[in-house]
């Protein structure tokens, strides 16, 4: 009798009844000596002992629970649940075509949300799965309905169906299936299963499929896999009608938006293109910080892609002094456009490799520039080279910077000191030789004032049993050698006399280290109340605070005999490595870790200067991001009695700061 497919959803009891009656009527026409045979054969396991119909204790070998074909017989006739459940099997060793057709009979009917009495549990537990192993063993006579419930039921494997099998299942049911989260996918079994399947071999049948899954709907689910792969699919096909859909894939699903970018990219039409290169801005892309890489990456190769010449004009304000010197988002940007540009693209816009020769003398784009150029022809390379310099020497000779007026070391004792610097600053590398002996005046007294302010904060953090980490380099004077090492540091760097401020520096104070030894800062509730508001200072007058100042960013420069064995590496190492004149970042002072506890320092960034650099003033590169004039940072931080990290916290020793300020001339 056929199962009613309606009446399943009614009450299943009346149905498996059936099935039941109907098997054991089908093993009566055997002979018991058969069966027991049969039952001998199929291995099969089921309870030890039973009461009425329920099973109780362990597992036994079917033929040893019923040593004889009549007793196979009678437990069937007395609706024992362990022997209807081998009935099926022992069927199947018999007349395997009854079998089969039973299993297909018992995966038909439908137990969803239907609730059986304690003595149907078998039926669910033990004679559907019987019926899963008779149907998995000739797999091309199951129909596609009870395929995909197998499917549902993760009873199959997407791998088991076979080939031949997977055209009979609607795509349509699969989908719904998946999008439901009845079925989770991914790629490899999304391809071995999907790739066969007739409705999916062209562009069409594959965006139908994608728009249909739970990304284009209301239903939540689980798809992953299976929208990846038909994103992948589709550009493969490079169906160019599913740009749309992509493109809302790409700028709309986080977690697609890798597959959905590299799609667009691979079909590679202009519309394509354009699709992928929309998120982006000047500003970075307008996304949250997660996804906000991958995105901007994608839209930049889009955008090279399609006309390397708009590119430039769209990102070419990346590469401004200003923009990397912020060390932002955009700067960042800047970096990835270098690592995106091919050589073709930059030989097909001459404006890229100009921007390319100013970008490998910046700190962070510098080696990916040089790079880029390395792979060009030498002599277009030349040419741009050509083209950057003498726009160099138009600029220089419009230039409207008016030299310093006055004498520059008279107008620095009287109280100039920032803006004499500023006007110091706008000079360039080669002045006048009468002014570049003033600003020579200038940057010698400036760092006499240096060195006494240094004293005046030695003397201070000894009285006050300041931790120092090494006592014996907290401050130390120039070697006698130092106008040649000096000099020596000079020729290895191959930029002619290193910047005033820093060759100063080595020539008049030397070297400072006021770096710690102490774990953390605490604040003593118990001493100085609760924590202090907003902007309210807390004195802290007891001389333990300065035990913790090491955390407070000491301010650190390398000796300079440091900085001579750094460049002679270099020299000999990076140079020759790079293959191009690069500049030198030579590391000034080390990281924040490390100078608060040498000891338990971890890897980090360090300050650096880039040589060679201008005539006046070098620019300190900070470690944590972020740039300041080297003539600025020491004027910070003596304002801070050599800690200006103190900036940041309300609770420090605020008298003894001021009393030290008294002692450190302006300068």
């Amino acid at each position: 009798m056929p199962v009613d497919p309606e009446s399943a959803h009614v009450d299943p009891t009346s149905l498996i009844d059936d099935v039941n009656s109907r098997i054991v009527q089908a093993l009566s026409a055997h002979d018991p000596a058969e069966l027991h045979a049969a039952a001998a054969c199929t291995g099969v396991n089921v309870g030890e002992t039973y009461a009425g119909r329920l099973w109780t204790g362990g597992v036994c070998p079917l033929v040893r629970r019923y040593p004889t074909g009549e007793a196979f017989t009678a437990a069937l006739t007395n609706g024992s649940p362990d022997a209807l459940s081998a009935a099926v099997e022992v069927l199947a060793a018999v007349a395997p075509a009854a079998a089969m057709s039973f299993a297909l009979e018992v995966m038909r009917i439908d137990l969803d949300g239907f609730t059986f009495g304690h003595n149907r549990v078998p039926f669910e537990l033990v004679m559907r799965g019987r019926a899963e192993k008779i149907i998995k063993r000739d797999l091309c006579s199951a129909p596609p309905e009870i395929l995909l419930d197998m499917l549902r039921r993760r009873s199959l494997a997407p791998g088991e169906i076979p080939k031949s099998k997977i055209a009979d299942i609607p795509v349509a049911a699969l989908i719904a299936c998946v999008s439901a989260g009845e079925l989770r996918f991914d790629q490899a079994e999304s391809a071995g299963l999907f790739s066969e399947h007739p409705a999916l071999r062209d562009g069409a049948g594959l965006l139908n499929a994608l728009l249909k899954t739970r990304l284009f709907s209301t239903v939540d689910g689980h798809d992953g896999g299976l929208a990846q792969w038909l994103a992948h699919r589709l550009a493969e096909t490079r169906y160019t009608p599913a740009v749309p859909a992509l493109r809302e894939l790409f700028t709309r699903q986080r977690r697609f938006l890798t597959t959905a970018g590299e799609s667009l990219l691979e079909i590679g039409t202009p519309e394509a293109l354009e699709a992928a290169a929309s998120p982006l801005s000047l500003e970075g892309v307008p996304i949250n910080e997660y996804d906000r890489h991958d995105r901007q990456t994608i839209a930049i190769d889009a955008l090279l892609r399609a006309s390397p010449s708009r590119a430039f004009d769209v990102l070419a304000p990346l590469f401004e002094e200003r923009v990397l010197r912020s060390g932002d988002n955009r700067s960042e940007s800047a970096g990835t456009v270098l690592e995106k540009l091919t050589p073709a693209q930059a030989a097909a816009e001459p404006r890229w490799i100009e921007r390319s020769l100013m970008a490998a003398q910046d700190r962070e784009l510098g080696a990916t520039a040089r790079a880029l150029l390395d792979q060009l022809d030498p002599g277009i390379v030349d040419q741009a080279a050509a083209r950057v310099k003498k726009r160099k020497r138009k600029a220089a000779a419009r230039s409207t910077v008016k030299p310093p007026a006055g004498c520059l070391i008279e107008r620095y004792r009287a109280g100039e000191h920032e803006r004499v610097w500023e006007e110091l600053a706008a000079l360039d590398r080669r002045p006048p030789k009468a002014l570049a002996v003033q600003a020579e005046g200038v940057a010698m007294e400036t760092m006499e004032r240096v060195r006494c302010g240094l004293e005046a904060v030695v003397e201070t953090l000894r009285a006050e049993a300041y931790p120092f980490h090494k006592k014996a380099r907290a401050l130390v004077p120039p070697p006698l050698d130092a106008l040649r090492s000096v000099k020596r540091l000079e020729r290895l760097t191959g930029g002619g006399r290193l910047p005033l401020s820093l060759r100063a520096f080595y020539l008049v104070v030397g070297s400072v280290d006021l770096s710690g030894s102490e774990d953390r800062f605490r604040h003593d509730p118990k001493k100085h109340g609760p924590k202090p508001k907003r902007n309210e200072i807390v004195d802290v007058p007891e001389k333990y605070p300065f035990m913790y100042l090491s955390h407070f960013d000491p301010l650190v420069v390398l000796p300079l005999e440091e900085a001579v064995a750094e460049a002679e590496r270099w020299a000999h190492e990076e140079r020759e490595r790079v293959g191009m004149n690069a500049p030198l970042d030579l590391t000034i002072s080390p990281g924040p870790s490390f100078k608060a506890n040498p000891r338990d320092a971890q890897p980090e960034p360090v300050d650096t200067v880039r040589l060679p650099g201008p005539f006046a003033d070098v620019e300190l590169h900070r470690g944590r991001g972020g740039t300041v004039p080297f003539v600025e940072h020491l004027r910070g931080c003596l304002a801070w009695g050599g800690f200006p990290g103190l900036a940041g916290t309300n609770i420090r020793p605020q008298a003894a700061l001021d009393a030290l300020a008294q002692s450190v001339a302006p300068f």
